[in-house]
């Protein structure tokens, strides 16, 4: 090691995970910022020209952005991870100029981490002490190298699947008719937390099913689930929640109706995936979890116009699972949306014997989709037969085009 310089940290590997910070403080000097554009050739003068920054809309000269970069590349290879520690891209974007000189804070956390690759990502934020302003904010995707003894001497570990009889899913409107089907289908292989609106509402199943009263249009269902939880990860969540459905096409509802249903499509199910994100691991060996939205066929492939504004919700669902894949996968986490025709229960409880019969008469295979149909695929979701398969909206539709 070069005296020249401080020892860095060495975090290995396994000592990485997600949440884990490190933060440091520096002085930044005029001559530092000078030193930088000699270094760098950039000696644009709103760096380093006071007259010239002067007369800017800026007031001042300001620090360069590569130069916050640097400081956090500084953090990544110094602090967190430290010595073993290799960039692999940068994204920085900067939300207030920082003027020189000053004092800043760099905090960094790793937001992924997936010990089998060796990889990860790391959000570094830099911002001036004196008046409290984030000046820089960063992400970078790191991977670990190894020395060369290290990585022979390496041996693969293995780890239990979350699918088994420890693992924890969330099922959301847990008192409805799919809802309380789902988790009486699935509290035989998990531990399942079932979210209600009303206390008490829950299907009981011994212990196996722990009720949250919670309701997803009310912002304190994250710290609800959360106390519930008390630090235990969970597996899988399924959004199975959903409002009264309006009748109406869409030029006739109102727009807080319309609102509702695009609420529940789209806001609900995307902060569902923020959270199971924000908890998952994201070791290969271990998969990050599983998120399950139902839907209907209702929607993009049959929409009712009397239920215009239903169809639209429901819509929303297939499309938002779709765009949230690419992002969960970095997790290790896969979404799907199920879409099964009409249940006569739910929302089709109160139907007549008449209606279910020509429903019926619709489908291939000559019946209804049940309920039992939705927990199968939900099984099969969960379990890590399907854990390549992510983005896709499955209709249980009997053989209905």
């Amino acid at each position: 090691m070069n005296s020249r310089f401080p020892e860095a940290a060495a975090l290995s590997p396994e000592d990485l995970r997600v949440g884990l910070t490190a933060q440091f403080e520096r002085e930044i000097t005029e001559d530092d910022v000078v030193a930088f554009a000699v270094l760098s050739g950039d000696a644009n003068p709103l760096h380093v020209d006071a007259d010239y920054a002067a007369r800017t809309n800026f007031g001042g000269r300001i620090v360069h952005g590569a130069f916050q970069v640097g400081l956090a590349s500084a953090l990544v290879g110094m602090h967190l991870p430290g010595r073993h520690v290799l960039l692999g891209t940068v994204q920085a974007k900067f939300p207030s100029p920082l003027y020189h000189p000053c004092r800043v804070r760099v905090s960094g956390e790793i937001t992924a981490w997936n010990l089998a690759s060796r990889a990860g990502t790391i959000r570094i934020a830099v911002q001036n002490l004196e008046s409290g302003t984030p000046t820089a904010d960063v992400h970078m995707n790191f991977s670990c190298h190894e020395q060369r003894e290290a990585a022979a001497a390496r041996r693969p570990e293995t780890a239990a699947a979350p699918g088994d009889s420890q693992g924890i899913v969330v099922v959301t409107g847990a008192a409805g008719g799919v809802g309380s089907e789902m988790v009486l289908g699935l509290a035989g292989e998990y531990t399942v937390v079932a979210l209600v609106r009303r206390p008490g509402s829950a299907p009981a199943d011994g212990t196996r099913v722990i009720e949250v009263p919670a309701d997803l249009q009310d912002a304190s269902w994250r710290e609800r689930l959360r106390e519930r939880l008390q630090g235990r990860r969970i597996y899988g969540v399924v959004h199975a929640a959903w409002p009264r459905h309006p009748h109406g096409s869409l030029l006739q509802l109102d727009g807080a109706a319309v609102q509702q249903q695009l609420q529940f499509g789209a806001i609900s199910t995307i902060e569902l995936a923020r959270f199971l994100f924000s908890q998952a691991q994201g070791d290969d060996a271990v998969p990050g979890g599983r998120l399950i939205v139902l839907g209907s066929i209702f929607a993009t492939q049959k929409p009712v116009l009397a239920l215009a504004s239903y169809s639209l919700g429901k819509a929303a669902v297939e499309q938002t699972v779709r765009l949230l894949a690419p992002e969960l996968a970095r997790r290790s986490i896969t979404i799907n949306a199920i879409s099964p025709s009409f249940i006569a229960t739910g929302m089709n409880q109160e139907s007549t014997e008449r209606q279910q019969m020509k429903q019926a008469a619709l489908v291939p295979l000559g019946r209804l989709c049940r309920t039992d149909d939705v927990v199968g695929m939900v099984r099969f979701l969960l379990s890590p037969d399907a854990s390549f398969i992510s983005g896709q909206t499955i209709g249980l539709t009997g053989g209905q085009l």
